[in-house]
């Protein structure tokens, strides 16, 4: 958001597992980030509650289990990230730490990101005016 001077969002994160034990992931999309110059500083773990609904004008899931967690537990509907940058809806393919590839897998998905949260950002703009 900083390289694109957009000063009019903020962006967030938080977990449905945001408390759990996480040693068995890696920190490297950190060092990648890092080294992209996208800038991670102050970043911590959040676990998505109540108040995110409150605080938050758009909750996003990642995956069909972040969907189905919140239409559980908070009776909400969300929509996926890909629902918002291509309209199809499909789960983030995040990987898995133990794949020998996991490195690079993470290196794709912060050029996923990267590549697709100014097209996110534009068609919520636009659904936001249809409103």
């Amino acid at each position: 958001m900083k390289q694109s001077n957009n000063t009019a969002v903020t962006v967030a994160s938080a977990g449905i597992r945001a408390n759990s034990d996480i040693s068995k992931y890696s920190d490297i999309h950190f060092s990648i980030m890092n080294e992209m110059g996208i800038d991670i500083g102050g970043f911590t773990r959040t676990q998505l509650d109540e108040s995110s609904f409150k605080r938050y004008d758009v909750v996003i899931g990642m995956s069909d289990l972040h969907k189905q967690f919140i239409k559980l537990n908070y009776n909400r509907d969300i929509p996926l990230f890909n629902e918002l940058y291509n309209g199809k809806e499909i789960p983030v393919n995040i990987g898995l730490p133990d794949s020998p590839d996991f490195a690079e897998q993470m290196k794709q998905l912060v050029l996923f990101f990267r590549e697709a949260i100014p097209i996110v950002l534009r068609n919520l703009n636009d659904q936001t005016k249809l409103r």
